[in-house]
């Protein structure tokens, strides 16, 4: 009914307009038909002047050097799409062992809003639990240099390096203190990887970080320590267009590595594969032709039929890595449709082959095919 009101009274106001200025009706058309084309026009010359591809925008951004500046950029920035991401291995003092992950997605765009997504694994059950939350608007404590959300009983908290979280739901819950034990790594150049027509990203993160908290899986509460990986990801960029293999490794030498591959959800054509391995406190980007990776096992999820690649060859010639990667538990689909809208592969791996590790592994495909 309130548009209904809006619409008549814009009509009355249309109206006294053309009889004030006693227009003909065939000149009051034609003005308003020239109005209307001369803003499209104008937007247009903007869209063509302002607009750049993703490429020039990287050309240009890079040769300033690094955007990413810490800890300042922990902080929330004003994107489209951006998050903060943790994974992480957990051993209790009597042995048992559990892998999780932790994400806050910070969405910018008519309305904003934030979305977690929590997971934990019990490796001893095999048994999988999942967590997902959406509030509108911006819950984040506006801090400089540091990041904090709070949605209820569910934290996430850092700066530097020194970071807190907490989630508490009714199977399982988790309360954690991390701390950072190597230099961030920039991935990309200059931390900035241009996604093509998908638009840009900034993108860095913390590859090792030393754990210590307690979990708690049903009624059962036990003291953990390990080690965890922090990614922070940002830009004016359209996930809706991409899917990917994402795999994070942290390597018993001390050697973190990352590999990224990114596709064209629609066509599947390659948009960037890019990777970082850090070493002694140094890090290397790698490209496509650095690295060789292939898919050696399949698991079909019984709920959404799609076909997840769970067991991969990962070989870098350069650095004599050669690497079987398999996932610690298959069935580790998280079923994001209540809050994100999509479902996807995330989960622990093992590392063997020439070396060995532990890591994580995402896998997006939204597709039964792959």
């Amino acid at each position: 009914m309130h548009q209904v009101l809006v619409l008549r009274r814009g009509m009355k106001k249309i109206q006294s307009i053309y009889k004030r200025y006693r227009f003909s009706r065939t000149q009051f058309v034609f003005s308003a038909i020239l109005f209307t084309a001369c803003g499209i026009c104008t937007w247009i010359v903007y869209e063509v002047l302002h607009t750049q591809s993703a490429d020039d925008w990287y050309e240009s951004k890079a040769e300033k050097g690094s955007l990413v500046t810490l800890p300042k950029d922990d902080a929330p920035h004003k994107a489209a799409m951006e998050w903060w991401y943790y994974n992480g291995h957990l051993v209790s003092e009597s042995g048992k062992q559990y892998s999780f992950h932790y994400t806050v997605f910070l969405v910018s765009n008519v309305a904003d809003h934030i979305v977690s997504h929590a997971s934990i694994n019990d490796h001893q059950t095999g048994k999988h639990y999942t967590a997902q939350r959406r509030t509108a608007g911006n819950p984040s404590t506006i801090k400089e240099n540091s990041f904090e959300f709070i949605q209820g009983d569910w934290h996430m908290l850092g700066s530097d390096g020194r970071d807190k979280l907490k989630i508490m739901t009714n199977e399982f819950s988790f309360d954690l203190d991390l701390t950072s034990t190597k230099l961030p790594v920039f991935h990309g150049e200059n931390g900035i990887i241009p996604l093509k027509d998908a638009g840009h990203s900034y993108y860095y993160s913390r590859t090792r970080m030393a754990v210590s908290g307690v979990v708690k899986i049903n009624n059962t509460t036990e003291k953990v320590t390990g080690i965890s990986w922090f990614d922070h990801q940002w830009g004016d960029f359209s996930v809706g267009r991409l899917s990917w293999e994402w795999f994070s490794l942290q390597l018993n030498d001390g050697i973190d590595l990352m590999i990224y591959q990114l596709h064209d959800r629609k066509t599947n054509e390659p948009i960037l594969y890019i990777g970082s391995i850090n070493q002694n406190g140094n890090t290397e980007s790698l490209e496509a032709k650095d690295f060789n990776i292939a898919s050696r096992r399949k698991w079909i999820s019984n709920k959404s039929k799609i076909a997840y690649p769970t067991e991969w060859a990962i070989d870098i010639p350069s650095k004599n890595i050669n690497l079987v990667v398999k996932s610690i538990n298959e069935d580790n689909e998280f079923d994001a449709m209540l809050t994100t809208y999509n479902i996807y592969w995330e989960g622990a791996i093992q590392v063997q082959g020439s070396h060995t590790g532990s890591g994580f592994m995402e896998l997006y495909y939204m597709d039964k095919k792959h």
